[in-house]
C-alpha cells in the first residue's frame, strides 16, 4: 500500500484504507502505528498546537519505542500529602509536546483540514469522509479520535454519566515557597494557615488537591477537583489556589507566565461496539476514572488497535464493508472492560466522600506497597490486579471508611474485591 506524503496534492474521492479523525496525541499515535504496518492512512485535523501539560509515570511507557526522546524531564520522586505525607519513589515524566508530535507524525499523511461528515457508501462498502475544504476521502475504516464526547462515534445508551475533573493552573517563573516548591502529585491538605478546611475557600463542599511540578516554561501549580458531578468551573478554583499559595487572586494571575484551564471527563459511557465509526483515545473513554490521565493509555493501545485494523483490511473482500467488531474489541478488550467496572465503582464511591474521607482514602492508598498501588492507576491493568489493590486498600482503612466504600452496593463490592 502506497502511503502519500504529507502535503501531497489530493483529488476528490482519494481512496485510503484508514481515516483517523482528530490529530491530537491519540489520533497521531494510531495513525503512526497504522502507517508502520503499511495501512494506507490519512490523519485529518486542523494541526493545532498541543498546549496541555502531558505527564505520566515513566514505567507506564515501558516498551514504548523512542519514549526517551519525548520525555522532556524525569522526576525521580514526587510527594503526596493527604492525612499523611509520603514521597513516592516512582519516576514521573513530563512530556515534550513538540518532540512527541514530531515522532508521531513521521511518515504519516497528515491532512490539515476538518471532517464535516462521515457516511457509509452502500455501493463499495467504504466510508465517504467529507472535509471542510470540499475534499472527499473514501476509507475502508474510520476512527474517531476527537476527544470526549466523540464527534462521529456513538456511545452506549446505558451506563454512568461522566463526572468531571476540572483544574485551574498557573505557571510561575519560579517554584513557590514551601512544600509546593517540590514536585507534588497530590496535596489534599487543608488550605490556609489555620485549621480551616479546603471548602472554606473557593467552591463549597468540593474536595480539591494541588498538583505542582516543573514544566518547560516555569513551575506549574494547579488546583484540581478530582471528580465532581456536575462540573466545577475551573475559574471557581482560583481563590483556593491563591489561598494555598498565600497570594491575592489578581496578583497570582498577573504574575503567571500562562494559565491552564482543564476540563476532563471521568468515567461515562464507553463507545457502542457495533457501529461504523470506531472511537479511540479519550473519545473511546480512555480517561482514567481515578486520575484523569489518558495519554499513556492511548500510546500503549495504538499498536494493538493498529494491528487489528491491518488484519481487518487484509482480510476484507473488495466491495464489502469491513466489520467493526474486531477493531472495537481491540480498543476495549474484555479484560479491560472488566477493569473499567472496578474503576467506575471506585469513581462513584469517591464522589460520595467528604474532605476528611478523601484524605484518609489517599493517605491509605499511597501507604500501600509501591509494588501494589500502581496497578490501580492503569486502565489496562488486569481486573485481578485492580481488585487486589482495592482489597488491600479496604483492609487498611478505618471501619467507618469501609462502610462508606461498600455503601452503594455491598454485594457488588464484595464480588469486585474478592481474592
Amino acid at each position: 500500500m502506497n502511503n502519500g506524503a504529507a502535503g501531497a496534492t489530493r483529488s476528490a474521492g482519494r481512496e485510503v484504507d484508514l481515516v483517523v479523525v482528530g490529530d491530537g496525541p491519540a489520533g497521531s499515535a494510531l495513525a503512526h502505528a497504522a502507517t508502520a504496518l503499511h495501512v494506507e492512512t490519512a490523519l485529518v485535523g486542523p494541526d493545532d498546537p498541543w498546549t496541555a501539560t502531558y505527564a505520566t509515570w515513566i514505567d507506564d511507557l515501558a516498551g514504548m519505542s523512542r519514549a526517551e526522546e519525548y520525555v522532556a524531564r524525569v522526576i525521580p520522586e514526587i510527594d503526596a500529602h493527604a492525612d499523611r505525607s509520603v514521597t513516592l519513589r516512582r519516576p514521573y515524566g513530563i512530556l515534550d509536546n513538540v518532540r512527541l508530535r514530531e515522532i508521531l507524525r513521521e511518515r504519516v499523511d497528515h491532512v490539515d483540514d476538518r471532517v464535516t461528515d462521515v457516511r457509509p457508501n452502500e455501493v463499495d462498502g467504504r466510508h465517504v469522509v467529507r472535509l471542510a475544504s470540499g475534499e472527499r476521502l473514501d476509507a475502508r475504516v474510520v476512527i474517531d479520535t476527537t476527544g470526549w464526547p466523540a464527534t462521529f462515534a456513538r456511545r452506549l445508551t446505558n451506563g454512568p454519566t461522566p463526572a468531571w475533573q476540572t483544574a485551574l493552573g498557573v505557571v510561575l517563573a519560579e517554584p513557590p515557597g514551601g512544600d509546593l516548591g517540590r514536585p507534588t502529585w497530590m496535596d489534599f491538605r487543608p488550605v490556609g494557615r489555620s485549621a480551616e478546611t479546603p471548602s472554606t475557600v473557593g467552591p463549597a463542599g468540593v474536595s480539591t488537591f494541588c498538583y505542582s511540578l516543573p514544566v518547560h516554561d516555569g513551575w506549574l501549580v494547579e488546583e484540581t477537583v478530582l471528580a465532581a458531578r456536575p462540573a466545577v468551573e475551573p475559574i471557581a478554583l482560583l481563590p483556593r489556589l491563591a489561598a494555598r499559595l498565600g497570594r491575592h487572586p489578581d496578583e497570582l494571575l498577573a504574575d503567571a507566565v500562562r494559565v491552564e484551564y482543564v476540563r476532563i471527563p471521568m468515567g461515562g459511557r464507553r463507545p457502542h461496539p457495533d457501529q461504523p465509526v470506531i472511537a479511540f483515545g479519550a473519545a473511546a473513554g480512555y480517561v482514567h476514572p481515578a486520575t484523569g490521565f489518558s495519554i499513556a493509555t492511548s500510546l500503549r493501545a495504538a499498536p494493538r488497535v493498529a494491528a487489528a485494523i491491518a488484519d481487518a483490511v487484509e482480510l476484507a473482500v473488495d466491495g464489502d464493508p469491513i466489520p467493526s467488531e474486531s477493531i472495537a474489541e481491540a480498543v476495549w478488550p474484555v479484560s479491560h472492560r472488566r477493569t473499567r467496572v472496578l474503576h467506575d465503582y471506585g469513581l462513584e464511591m469517591m464522589l460520595k466522600l467528604d474532605d476528611e474521607d478523601v484524605r484518609e482514602f489517599f493517605g491509605s492508598f499511597f501507604a500501600l506497597d509501591a509494588a501494589e498501588w500502581p496497578a490501580y492507576l492503569r486502565l489496562d491493568s488486569s481486573p485481578n490486579e485492580v481488585s487486589r489493590v482495592m482489597a488491600l486498600l479496604f483492609r487498611s482503612v478505618s471501619w467507618p471508611m469501609r462502610r462508606r466504600l461498600m455503601s452503594a452496593n455491598p454485594t457488588m463490592f464484595a464480588r469486585l474485591v474478592r481474592p
